[in-house]
Parts: structure tokens; C-alpha cells; sequence
């Protein structure tokens, strides 16, 4: 038990400083300020963009008011998302293509596991404080600090909405760090793609009932689904009726049947994860992928 957390810890220190470049501290914070910010700049420019263009009548449509705290809140928690699934595959990448480090890693008396999730929590500590200066940031948008209120922010749900999604977002990026292992070039490309689709189909952007059905069947399968529509609701609550949002296939469920929903995809992920970590790794092993670098 004493191993599995000294290598947690250490990992988790690494990943800091390497995502941090070694610089300063205060160069670091000033970075985790800026890019969030910037970031979500461009979501609200868009949307007044949009917004203009419909009251001119460029677009036929009206754009509801509601919309953009919808894509705010959503893009400001899928930074999460992206921070550990897919940083977690990235270390593959670089501690074998970059530093050539993996394969010491692999027969060092380090949990190997363990410190893939070290370092994404390196990644998800990232993501934590971009999500909270995002939000804190929107405070300044009249329409986002309208729909951010203490009335309808739930802690409660919150927390255990952030409790699941922590479990379900480690097992989803052991699946791709696994991938990874075996993959000896263009595996970046893989991380890329899969983000693009999970941000497609989880309704970030859009509510997924603008989807064709055979797509929202595909977006309801996804536990990222379900865990941006609690984490949406526990921040600025339900979308409110006969607004477009509110057709959304999941506007219907509580709270309690949205973290069954996301309780049920996550027991799933982990067991597919771990079966596909340990199958992952002994074919890893055998074929030298481990210690394989191709140059990239």
C-alpha cells in the first residue's frame, strides 16, 4: 500500500514541474490565468457575434440568452476532461518518444499504473484551477453572472457529480494510455481524434438534441454526457422551460437518475479499463513498445 502512494506522490510531483516547464511560480500562475481567459474569450465573442448577426437578421434564428452560459459552463468543465484523459496518454508519448524514459519506469520497483494517475492528477489540478478561473472570469458577461447565482448553485450535487467524474475520467484515460502503449506512431492523433468526438457528441457546444438520433444514441452511451449535464445543473441549474435546451433528451432526468447514469457507464469504464491496461501492457511488453521510439 506504502509503494502504490510513494509513487502517486512523486509522479504527481513530476508531472507539476514538467507541465510547469520548471519556471517560476509565478510565471506558472500567470499562465493558468491567461490561456483559461483567452480561451473563453473567444466562446463569447462567438456568441455576440451570432447574436448580432440574428438581431440584424444575417441569421434566421434567435439566439436564446441562455445558450451562452450553456457552452461557458460546458467548456469550462470539459477543460477537465481533456486535462486528464488525455494528458494521461500523452505521457506515454513524451516519457517514451521525449525523454526515453519509460521503459525505466517500467522495471523500476515504481506501481506503473500508479504513475500514469500521479500524473494525471497533475493534469486534473491544471484543469481544476482553469475551470474555476473560467467561470470566475464569466462573472464579468451580465448573461453569465445571471445564470450564476446562489439560488441555483448546488454543492452538494456538485460534489458528488466531481466524485464520479474523477473515477470515470481515470478510467477513460487509462483506456487511451493503454491504446497508446501499443501504438508506435501517430498515436497523438489518437488522443486528438477522440477528444474531438467526445466534445462533439457530449454536448459541449450544443445540446445533443440537435443530433441526428443515431448520433444521440452514440452521445447518450457516453458517461462525458451525463457528467456535463449534472456538473452544468449543480453549477447553474436546469435550463429553464420552453427554452430550447430544455428539449435536450436528459432535461426530463433528476439529478439522482443523471449520477445513476454516470455511476453505471463508470463501473463499466473501470472494469473495461483495467482488463484493457493489463492486456495493454503484457502485449506492450512482448512486442518492445515499451522502449520502442520512433522518432517523433
Amino acid at each position: 500500500m506504502i509503494e502504490p502512494l510513494r509513487t502517486l506522490s512523486w509522479s504527481t510531483w513530476l508531472g507539476w514541474q514538467i507541465e510547469s516547464n520548471w519556471a517560476d511560480l509565478r510565471l506558472v500562475l500567470l499562465y493558468l490565468v491567461v490561456k483559461p481567459i483567452c480561451g473563453s474569450l473567444m466562446l463569447v465573442c462567438m456568441f455576440f457575434a451570432v447574436k448580432y448577426a440574428a438581431a440584424n437578421g444575417a441569421v434566421p434564428t434567435r439566439v436564446p440568452p441562455e445558450f451562452l452560459p450553456y457552452i461557458y459552463v460546458s467548456n469550462a468543465c470539459y477543460g477537465l476532461v481533456g486535462a486528464v484523459m488525455f494528458g494521461m496518454s500523452y505521457v506515454v508519448i513524451s516519457d517514451r518518444e521525449s525523454y526515453r524514459m519509460l521503459k525505466y519506469i517500467f522495471i523500476s520497483p515504481a506501481q506503473f499504473q500508479a504513475y500514469f494517475v500521479g500524473r494525471g492528477l497533475a493534469r486534473a489540478l491544471e484543469g481544476v484551477v482553469g475551470g474555476v478561473i473560467t467561470i470566475s472570469a464569466g462573472l464579468a458577461v451580465p448573461e453569465i453572472r445571471d445564470a450564476l447565482h446562489f439560488s441555483s448553485f448546488d454543492p452538494l450535487w456538485l460534489i458528488v457529480f466531481l466524485a464520479i467524474g474523477t473515477v470515470m475520467l481515470w478510467s477513460c484515460g487509462m483506456l487511451l494510455a493503454s491504446a497508446v502503449l501499443n501504438m508506435a506512431r501517430n498515436a497523438m492523433f489518437l488522443s486528438e481524434g477522440i477528444a474531438g468526438v467526445i466534445y462533439f457528441l457530449s454536448g459541449v457546444v450544443f445540446p445533443i438534441s440537435v443530433l441526428p438520433p443515431w448520433l444521440q444514441a452514440i452521445g447518450m452511451a457516453l458517461p462525458t454526457t451525463y457528467w456535463l449535464e449534472g456538473m452544468r445543473r449543480a453549477i447553474t441549474g436546469p435550463p429553464p422551460p420552453g427554452s430550447p435546451l430544455a428539449a435536450s433528451p436528459l432535461a426530463s432526468w433528476t439529478n439522482t437518475e443523471l449520477a445513476l447514469a454516470l455511476a453505471g457507464t463508470t463501473v463499466v469504464l473501470v472494469a473495461l479499463s483495467q482488463w484493457f491496461y493489463r492486456w495493454s501492457v503484457n502485449r506492450a511488453w512482448r512486442n518492445g513498445r515499451i522502449e520502442e521510439t520512433t522518432g517523433m
